[in-house]
C-alpha cells in the first residue's frame, strides 16, 4: 500500500509514542483537531466514523465511484451519550474515537483509497483515527487481556430495529446453526473460542445471551437475536464494514468487534436517544460479564491511573445539564434531595444501588442544589445548573 511522506511521518510518530500515558476521560486530538480520542479504562472501545460535522476547505470533497457522502445523523451524539452512561454505571470510561470530519471529507469506515480519495490531509486524519483505535486496543490488552469493540452507525432502512454486524452476510445468517458454528470468519472469532460458558458461535450470535437478544430484552428489537435470528431475503441488512473487519478478531487478536447500526427512531429525539444509551450501556456490561469477565463488576477499571484511583468517589454529571443528571456513588444506600433557591425540596429519592439517573427535563432553567445523605449524615452538597 502506498503512503505519502506526510502520512508516513504521522505513522512513525504514533508508532514511537504508543506507550504515551493517556488519562482516562480526557480528550486528545490529532494535529488538525479532525480526530478525537477520549481515553478509557474499561475493556470497551466505541467509534463514530460517520457522525462528523467539520467541512474544512483544505480537504476537497471526496469523489470516488460508489462512495457514500451522507452523515449518520446523531451517531456522534449517541456515542458520547453511551460513554456517559457507561461512566454513570461504572465510574470508569470506555475508549472513544470520533471522526469529527463530515463524511464527504473523510469516510473512516473505508480503506484509505476510498476513505480519503487521495487527499494527503484526509489520509493523515484516516491514519490517526485508526492509530487511536490501535492504541486503545493495546491498552485494553495490557490491562484486561481482551475486550469489545463497537462501531456505532445509523441506518435508514424501513424496519426499525438494530442491525448487528459480525461480518456474516444475510444469506449466511439464514442458514442453520450447524452452518454458523462452522463458519470460518466472524468479527467475534476470539470470543467464540474463549467465552466463559463455552457457547457456540450460533449461540453467541443469536442465542438467549447474544448481544441482540440482550438488546431485545431491554425493549429494542435487534437482528440477529433469538426473536429475529436473521433478516428476511427482501430486507436490507448491514453485516459489518471495514472497521469491524480491521479491528475485530476475524484475523486474530483478542478484541472482538460488532458493528451496531441504529435505526432513526432511536437517534433523532434527544430523550429517546439518551434512554437508549443508558439501556445499551447495561447491555454492554451484561454482555461482558456473561462472556468475558467473571468479576468485572467488582473493579471495572482495573488500572492504576489517577482517574481509576478516584473512581470510587461520588460523581455527579453532567453539570450544567438540559435533561438527565447521573449520580454514581461508591456505596449505597443514599438519600438524594434537590432544592430550589428558596430552600424548598422539590425532588427526593432513596437510592438502594450505587447508580441513579434523574430526569430534570421538566425543571425550569436555573440553579438548584443537590444534597446527598447517607444514614442521615450529609455527605455532599452541590450546585446544579439546569440549562
Amino acid at each position: 500500500m502506498y503512503y505519502n511522506s506526510t502520512l508516513l511521518l504521522a505513522f512513525l510518530f504514533v508508532f514511537t509514542n504508543t506507550s504515551a500515558q493517556y488519562s482516562a476521560g480526557q480528550s486528545y486530538f490529532d494535529s488538525n483537531s479532525y480526530i478525537e480520542y477520549i481515553a478509557g479504562n474499561l475493556p470497551i472501545i466505541l467509534t463514530a466514523a460517520h457522525g462528523g460535522y467539520q467541512e474544512p476547505a483544505a480537504i476537497p470533497n471526496r469523489n470516488c465511484t460508489g462512495c457514500s457522502y451522507l452523515r449518520d445523523a446523531y451517531t456522534q451524539e449517541l456515542t458520547r451519550e453511551l460513554k456517559d452512561a457507561l461512566f454513570a454505571r461504572t465510574g470508569c470510561y470506555p475508549h472513544v474515537i470520533v471522526n469529527l470530519l463530515h463524511r464527504k471529507k473523510l469516510d473512516a469506515n473505508r480503506a484509505i483509497t476510498d476513505a480519503a480519495d487521495g487527499d494527503p490531509i484526509g489520509e493523515t486524519a484516516w491514519q490517526r483515527y485508526h492509530d487511536f483505535i490501535d492504541s486503545a486496543k493495546n491498552r485494553i490488552n495490557q490491562t484486561f487481556g481482551k475486550g469489545l469493540y463497537l462501531d456505532m452507525h445509523g441506518h435508514a432502512h424501513t424496519v426499525q430495529r438494530l442491525e448487528l454486524g459480525y461480518l456474516i452476510s444475510k444469506f449466511n445468517l439464514q442458514q442453520a446453526d450447524s452452518f454458523l458454528n462452522n463458519y470460518p470468519n466472524s468479527s467475534i472469532h476470539h470470543l467464540t473460542a474463549n467465552n466463559l460458558n463455552a457457547y457456540s458461535k450460533a449461540a453467541l450470535i443469536r442465542g438467549p445471551k447474544s448481544f441482540g437478544t440482550l438488546c431485545e430484552d431491554k425493549g429494542y428489537p435487534a437482528v440477529p437475536s433469538s426473536n429475529q435470528p436473521f433478516p428476511a431475503a427482501s430486507e436490507p441488512y448491514f453485516s459489518g464494514g471495514y472497521n469491524t473487519d480491521r479491528h475485530g478478531s476475524k484475523s486474530g487478536g483478542t478484541i472482538d468487534g460488532i458493528q451496531i447500526e441504529c435505526h432513526s427512531t432511536l437517534r433523532f429525539n434527544t430523550s429517546d436517544r439518551q434512554d437508549f444509551a443508558d439501556s445499551l450501556a447495561g447491555v454492554i456490561l451484561d454482555y461482558l460479564m456473561q462472556h468475558y469477565f467473571v468479576n468485572l463488576s467488582t473493579n471495572y477499571c482495573l488500572t492504576s491511573n489517577s482517574t481509576a484511583n478516584n473512581s470510587r468517589k461520588t460523581k455527579v454529571f453532567p453539570n450544567p445539564t438540559d435533561a438527565f443528571l447521573y449520580i454514581h456513588i461508591p456505596t449505597a444506600p443514599l438519600q438524594i434531595s434537590i432544592y430550589n433557591t428558596l430552600g424548598n425540596c422539590i425532588y427526593q429519592q432513596y437510592l438502594g444501588v450505587n447508580y441513579a439517573k434523574i430526569n430534570l427535563s421538566r425543571f425550569e432553567k436555573g440553579v438548584y442544589y443537590l444534597q446527598l445523605k447517607q444514614q442521615s449524615k450529609l455527605i455532599q452538597t452541590q450546585k446544579i445548573i439546569k440549562k
